[in-house]
């Protein structure tokens, strides 16, 4: 084999590449491999507190939202209670309303009565004197004579009488 033959040139050859390699790996070692470890290093670093940072947001985010829930039921439950207020209030209102309303027809319905109980006895009255004066015009022509006071009252209430039942009778 020929090409072993020449292990001769290819030591010394072998030899330098081995020292430039070591050496290169020492250079590598002193200042490239520093930076470079201590920048994976900071990543790493930065990374693990990006991490711990988004857990505690994560925390502080579900603890607000936990407050926000309760919060928002606080305000449903207030929100709860004015609606029942409100409606108690309208319910109370309502039957105040209406309870006066009652009242006033109570009033107006005893004012009426009144009014209806003071006419029918004003009329009444009024029927009372023209039937008393037809009465006694009209006896006085029949019997064409003057009658005294106690014959023309005798004869006013028996009139009177008369036309009141044939009035109530008919009612």
């Amino acid at each position: 084999m020929p090409q072993f033959e020449q292990v001769e040139v290819f030591t010394p050859l072998l030899f330098w590449s081995l020292v430039s390699f070591a050496i290169f790996l020492f250079l590598l070692w002193k200042f490239a491999f520093p930076p470079i470890l201590k920048a994976l290093e900071e990543r790493t670093a930065r990374i693990r507190a990006d991490l711990k940072n988004a857990e505690d947001l994560k925390v502080e985010a579900e603890r607000l939202k936990q407050e926000f829930e309760q919060q928002l039921k606080t305000a449903h439950d207030k929100a709860n209670t004015i609606v029942q207020l409100a409606q108690e209030e309208a319910r109370k209102l309502q039957e105040k309303t209406l309870s006066e309303t009652q009242a006033k027809c109570r009033q107006l319905q005893k004012d009426t009565e009144h009014e209806i109980l003071t006419s029918r006895n004003k009329l009444l009255k009024e029927i009372r004197d023209y039937v008393a004066d037809l009465t006694i015009l009209s006896t006085e022509r029949i019997l064409r004579r003057t009658l005294n006071e106690d014959d023309k009252k005798r004869l006013v209430e028996e009139s009177i009488e008369e036309v009141l039942k044939s009035l109530e009778h008919r009612a």
